[in-house]
C-alpha cells in the first residue's frame, strides 16, 4: 500500500493508518536527519571504530529524528497534504528539513558542539556579557579553567539581541528601557505604526490562502517564518521564478485593495491631524469629504493621547 493510499485511509477516519505511515517513513526521516547533520559538520566517526558513528553523532541524529517525527505527525494531522499536487515524500521533505535545520541553528548554531557544551557556552556568555563578570569570576562560578572561559566567550553564537537584554515580562520598547529618554521614535509614532500594522493585517487576511502563504513566507510577516524561495516553490510545486511572480501579484492585490480601506483612512486622518490644511481646490473628492475627516480628528487624537499617556 502506498503512502498516498494510507493518507486517504487516515483522512477517512482510520487512525491506525497514521501509525503505519509513520513506521513506513522512518527511513525518510532518518535520511533527512543525516543530511542535515552533515551540513552542520555533525557527522563524526568513532575513534576506536572508524566504521561506526560516534556517540555524539548518534545523539544528534536521535534528536533530529525526534524533531522530524513531530513535524511528520503535525503535517499529516493538519490535513493540508493534497496528493493531486505532489507525492507525500516531496511534500514532507522541506518541512522536515526546515524543522531540523532550525533545531540545529537554535541548539548548536554553526558549532559542532554537544548539547551540554553548548549550554556551557551560553552560560559563560551570559555571565560575561550580561552579568558583567570578568573571565576569572566566570571561571570560578562555573568551576572551569580560565582558558575554557576565554574560548567560550569568543564563540560567535549571536548570543544576545536587544530583546534578550530586558526582562521576559517587559512588553514595552526595549530601547526605552535600555536608553531612557532616547527613544528611536516618539510614543505617538509607535502607536501610529502599530495601528498601521493592524489595519494592514486586515488587507493581508483578505488575500487568497495561497497568496497569504507566499507573501507571508517571503517577508516573514504575520505569523509566517521567512522561508527561501526554493522551499516555498517546493511546497507549492512551483519554480523559484514563478514564486517571485506570485509574490509580485499578491503585492499588487494589496495595492489595489488599499484605496478606500481603513488603512488609507487612518493614514489620511493622522496626516490631517498633524497638519490640518484643506486640500487644493481641484481635489474635489477629498475636499468634499474633508469635514468628515476633521470630525474624526477628535476621536483619533483622543485614542493617541490616551495611548501615549500610558506609555509615559
Amino acid at each position: 500500500m502506498t503512502n498516498e493510499e494510507l493518507v486517504r485511509l487516515y483522512y477517512n477516519g482510520d487512525e491506525t493508518a497514521l501509525e503505519k505511515l509513520y513506521r513506513r517513513n522512518l527511513g525518510l526521516i532518518r535520511s533527512i536527519a543525516k543530511e542535515t547533520a552533515g551540513e552542520f559538520n555533525c557527522i563524526r566517526m568513532d575513534r576506536d571504530r572508524p566504521e561506526k558513528l560516534s556517540a555524539y553523532t548518534k545523539t544528534v541524529l536521535d534528536d533530529l529524528c525526534g524533531e522530524g517525527a513531530l513535524e511528520f505527525l503535525t503535517r499529516l494531522q493538519s490535513r493540508e497534504y493534497d496528493e493531486s499536487r505532489a507525492m507525500l515524500t516531496t511534500y514532507l521533505y522541506p518541512h522536515l528539513k526546515g524543522r531540523m535545520t532550525r533545531w540545529l541553528e537554535r541548539s548548536i548554531g554553526n558549532l559542532a558542539l554537544s548539547k551540554d557544551e553548548m549550554a556551557s557556552v551560553r552560560e559563560a556568555q551570559k555571565l560575561y556579557h550580561t552579568d558583567w563578570l570578568d573571565a576569572d569570576e566566570v571561571a570560578d562560578k562555573m568551576e572551569i579553567s580560565r582558558g575554557q572561559v576565554s574560548r567560550y566567550i569568543r564563540y560567535n553564537t549571536h548570543f544576545l539581541g536587544v530583546y534578550d537584554l530586558v526582562p521576559v515580562d517587559y512588553d514595552g520598547d526595549p530601547f526605552e528601557r535600555l536608553m531612557p529618554g532616547k527613544l528611536s521614535v516618539s510614543a505617538e509614532q509607535i502607536v501610529y505604526r502599530k495601528v498601521c500594522i493592524e489595519l494592514l493585517r486586515e488587507l493581508f487576511d483578505a488575500l487568497p490562502k495561497k497568496d497569504r502563504d507566499i507573501l507571508g513566507k517571503c517577508y516573514g510577516v504575520f505569523g509566517f517564518h521567512q522561508t527561501p524561495l526554493k522551499d516555498i516553490g517546493m511546497y507549492h510545486m512551483m519554480k523559484e521564478s514563478a514564486v517571485e511572480k506570485a509574490k509580485d501579484r499578491a503585492l499588487k492585490k494589496l495595492e489595489k485593495a488599499y484605496p478606500g480601506s481603513r488603512l488609507q483612512l487612518w493614514k489620511t486622518v493622522y496626516r490631517l491631524m498633524r497638519r490640518p490644511i484643506p486640500p487644493p481646490e481641484d481635489d474635489t473628492e477629498l475636499r468634499v469629504s474633508f469635514p468628515q475627516h476633521i470630525r474624526a480628528l477628535a476621536g483619533v487624537y483622543g485614542i493617541l493621547h490616551e495611548a501615549t499617556a500610558e506609555d509615559e
